[in-house]
């Protein structure tokens, strides 16, 4: 059964391999050694990385087949389309597997970071190797085909692997989904996204603007790129730049759009210039999705963390409070109804809780917050609490001064701890005791 869900896997990545390596091939037309649009490459980074090592040999017989199926189709060198084949499988798994061996969770910038180095490298080695197999075969110029080789190698996997990682186990969901607010806002960014980038890249519609200002205008769709990914996160975020480089590459493929207006360069240069405009796009959006998706494990910890103290402070009885000095108003930390029975609003400031305080008490444990400015080490307080009226609760306050560098109050802090009395922990003693 394993091998069979294994073989599964293996050949949808290869299958996924073939229609994006098809439509590559669509979109550059005919090339002498290398295309402007690879988008397999991030189909075999994606593929590393959310699979276990131990389970890559069936993956790369599946890419290596869905490479030689795509070279059969299309007529050409089977030891050509071969010996490519085990250059951007390989390489793109040895970089994968270099970056894993950090074994640092690849999530949040860890993701982008992990990421960005495994597409430089693929992108880099391979294009290195390529360039110098048709340099040594075809006396073909290096530099010219490594940089087109490699621009296209690290767009494709800017844009193609995190549509996959985010929609796949990858990233773990989060609980409590999406605000109604958000994913509406979102969803009009992402139909505007589409309008904006359909109108500009189409051409036809600023047909009367100049040059300058159509280039000017492919920053409007980054705008929306980047409110949806504020908005939807991750996966609503490559999603975005996905749709914008279908727009952006289909249109400037055909000769239309601000990177395609002239003419006479389109086969050179627009297709690289589109290429540049969507690292930049795909760069984008993933940075504003790791810094929004670190910012909401902070507040997920912090949120963590302090249901944690409260539920320890009420199971150990204890209330842990700051005082102002200078305003006189205290903070709370606890459960204060449930231990004292009084709302926080009742000990918000130092004369609410002082009256509450017994009044053989309440001059001593006055002079303690205001008056007592020894930071050092000082002997806990046991005193008497009326709560509520007419009910003597005993508590012990344990609380320090902090100073200012002019040594003068800058807070106070303490916690009190609740006792029971004798008369409480025992039972009553009722006929039924008798």
């Amino acid at each position: 059964m394993k091998l069979t869900n294994q073989s599964v896997i293996a050949l949808l990545w290869g299958l996924l391999y073939l229609v994006m390596g098809y439509t590559s091939h669509q979109l550059n037309g005919p090339i002498a050694a290398t295309g402007y649009i690879w988008l397999p490459a991030g189909v075999t980074v994606a593929a590393f990385m959310l699979t276990r090592t131990a389970r890559w040999l069936p993956v790369i017989i599946g890419f290596v087949l869905a490479q030689l199926l795509l070279g059969w189709i299309e007529n050409r060198d089977l030891l050509r389309v071969t010996l490519f084949a085990l250059d951007e499988i390989g390489v793109a798994a040895i970089a994968v597997a270099l970056v894993r061996m950090t074994q640092l969770p690849m999530e949040g910038l860890y993701f982008v970071r992990g990421l960005l180095i495994a597409g430089v490298a693929c992108s880099t080695v391979s294009a290195a190797i390529g360039a110098a197999w048709f340099l040594f075969v075809k006396d073909v110029p290096f530099w010219p085909t490594a940089r087109i080789w490699a621009a296209s190698d690290l767009v494709g996997i800017l844009i193609v692997t995190p549509v996959l990682a985010g929609w796949s186990r990858f990233h773990a969901m989060r609980s409590g989904g999406m605000d109604r607010s958000d994913f509406l806002l979102g969803l009009t960014a992402f139909i505007a996204l589409g309008i904006t980038a359909y109108v500009i890249f189409d051409g036809h519609s600023l047909s009367n603007f100049s040059a300058g200002v159509n280039f000017a205008l492919t920053y409007v769709p980054l705008f929306f790129a980047a409110v949806v990914t504020l908005l939807w996160g991750g996966r609503g975020g490559s999603l975005a730049v996905a749709m914008l480089a279908f727009f952006a590459l289909l249109n400037t493929v055909q000769g239309e759009g601000p990177f395609a207006a002239f003419a006479d360069n389109y086969s050179k240069h627009s297709l690289l210039e589109a290429q540049l405009y969507l690292a930049v796009a795909a760069l984008l959006c993933l940075l504003i999705s790791a810094l929004k998706t670190t910012r909401e494990q902070l507040h997920e910890d912090a949120a963590q963390w302090k249901s944690d103290v409260e539920l320890a402070l009420t199971v150990s009885r204890q209330l842990v409070y700051s005082i102002d000095p200078h305003s006189k108003k205290l903070c709370w930390n606890g459960d204060l109804q449930g231990l004292l029975g009084v709302p926080a609003s009742a000990f918000s400031e130092l004369d609410q809780v002082l009256t509450h305080v017994h009044p053989d008490d309440r001059q001593q444990l006055r002079s303690r917050w205001l008056e007592d400015m020894d930071d050092d080490a000082r002997p806990d307080l046991r005193f008497r609490l009326l709560l509520p009226a007419g009910h003597i609760t005993d508590m012990t306050d344990m609380s320090a001064v902090l100073l200012d560098a002019d040594e003068s109050v800058a807070m106070v802090a303490g916690a009190w701890r609740l006792h029971i009395r004798e008369e409480e922990r025992q039972p009553s003693q009722g006929p039924a005791a008798l």
